[in-house]
Order: C-alpha cells, then structure tokens, then sequence
C-alpha cells in the first residue's frame, strides 16, 4: 500500500508538471471550454462574462490541483510511517513542486510564471495538508489520539 501512495505521487506531481508544459493556447482551450459551459448554465442574474470566469477558474484550479497534492503527500507520509515533524515536510515539497511547475512554463509559448500562482498553489498544499494531518472527520480524530495530536 506504501508504494500504491508513493507512486500516485509521482504520477500526480508528474500530471501537474505535464499541464505546465502545455501551450498556451491548449490550456486556454480547457479553461474557456468549462467557463462557457458554467456561463451557458447559469439561470441566476447576469452571467460573468467568459474571460472573466475563465481567469478565476484557472486560479481555482492551481488551489485545487495543490491541495490534492498536499493529500497524497499526507497520506503517502502516513503510509510510510513518517514522523510528524518530518512529514511536516510536505510543506516544503509542495513548496519545491510549485516552483517548479511556474519554472516549466518559463519555457513554455505562450506561458508565464507568476508569483501569485505560486503562492495559491502554496495555500492549497497547506491548507488541505494541516486539514488532512490534523483532522477532519471521525478517522483523523482517532489518529490524533492515537498520536497524541492536540489541535487548537
């Protein structure tokens, strides 16, 4: 089970380094394809204009792509057995794997780095990762006292 957590790691951490080298106008074509299927289905008010939603959606999605991460490094930890004051490490991994991914699109046409992506991914791998090490839920909270974890 240990190598199952630490193999979709790699393949995650591959995925997102996969999406930062796609063009441009690729990674557009995706984002602007959901954000008009989301304008074209709101029933409520005036709809947000395409390019609007499509900006959000993109930012969106480095939160989210990171706080998958952050769960797989959590539990990739835990399977391994991993202290908690060194898989508080994740951290820094996720931190590395951000870097990293805004330095692939350096080299990409049409694509940027930008601090404030690196930053979103950096919220979404510490935020999902304290709620997974430190608990939500009926099983986080069994390992918490199992490991002696106080949560404030």
């Amino acid at each position: 089970k240990k190598f199952l957590w630490l193999l979709l790691l790699l393949l995650f951490t591959g995925f997102i380094f996969f999406n930062s080298s796609l063009p441009a106008e690729t990674s557009y074509k995706a984002s602007g394809l959901l954000a008009s299927g989301l304008t074209a289905d709101a029933a409520i008010g005036d709809p947000m204009p395409v390019d609007r939603l499509e900006a959000r959606l993109r930012k969106l999605a480095h939160f989210v792509e990171f706080a998958v991460l952050a769960m797989i490094m959590v539990n990739t930890f835990i399977s391994w057995r991993v202290s908690n004051r060194v898989a508080s490490g994740y951290i820094l991994f996720g931190l590395a794997v951000a870097v990293a991914d805004e330095y692939i699109q350096l080299s990409v046409p049409g694509r940027t780095a930008q601090v404030t992506d690196i930053v979103l991914d950096f919220c979404g791998v510490f935020i999902n990762g304290c709620a997974a090490k430190y608990g939500c839920g009926a099983k986080n909270s069994a390992a918490k006292y199992n490991n002696k974890i106080r949560c404030k």
